[in-house]
């Protein structure tokens, strides 16, 4: 059996579908163009439906193991231990333990949900954990303040682009769509989520936007002259 548990056999080999017609042309010198079209078409279909189902099976595994690892980290409540004295040893340290298993709890100040793997921290406060490499703070303005403008600061991938929470790349999106519709581009943004309109009519209607942005602020900005 291998490490999951399976039990682990030799993989067969895989049949080449019209075998006997490739056997009989073994060991013919010369092959016409169709001949050989024919046979690569044919293992070039079978080929891909091998990796389509290999692909299929490591999707399931993947989301039996998501799903483990989701309610070990991420959604299954703590495992409380009745014993107070136990409890004050634990907390002390950061561990419950419960079951046999030790949970790490959110070293953040006032919570008290399991640590992600491999860190100290949940998913809400691992922006707080200064050696972490993989998340950065949602860049969208939530507010605009006196001071200054407020960002969202919800913990995402580095690798999302446009570097915003689902939230608010929801609504960057519905903004796209309406100053679409006024551009009088119709419904230009399909349920794939993928535009249709062309990119110089998207990037001049973006640079309209801005312009106006800017003659406002010109507008707010410029002394208003007294008549008397």
């Amino acid at each position: 059996m291998d490490e999951w548990g399976y039990a682990s056999s030799p993989p067969r080999p895989v049949a080449i579908e019209g075998g006997e017609g490739d056997t009989a042309l073994a060991k013919s010198r010369v092959l016409t163009r169709e001949e050989v079209l024919r046979r690569r078409l044919r293992r070039t279909r079978q080929l891909g439906r091998c990796y389509r189902a290999h692909y299929w099976a490591l999707m399931e595994e993947m989301r039996s193991k998501y799903r483990d690892y989701s309610w070990s980290y991420g959604k299954s409540p703590f495992k409380e231990d009745h014993n107070d004295n136990s409890d004050n040893n634990n907390n002390q340290n950061g561990v419950v333990s419960g079951g046999g298993d030790d949970i790490v709890q959110c070293r953040y100040n006032g919570c008290k949900t399991k640590a992600m793997a491999l860190t100290n921290y949940c998913h809400t406060h691992i922006l707080s954990d200064s050696k972490q490499k993989l998340y950065q703070g949602c860049k969208a303005v939530a507010k605009n303040l006196p001071t200054g403008p407020s960002f969202c600061n919800k913990p995402i991938l580095r690798s999302m682009v446009p570097p915003a929470c689902p939230s608010h790349f929801q609504f960057g999106e519905r903004c796209l769509a309406r100053a679409l519709r006024r551009a009088g581009l119709g419904t230009a943004i399909a349920t794939t989520r993928k535009p249709n309109g062309k990119l110089h009519v998207i990037t001049s209607e973006f640079v309209r936007q801005i312009q106006n942005k800017r003659k406002l602020a010109l507008k707010k900005t410029d002394p208003k002259v007294e008549t008397e």
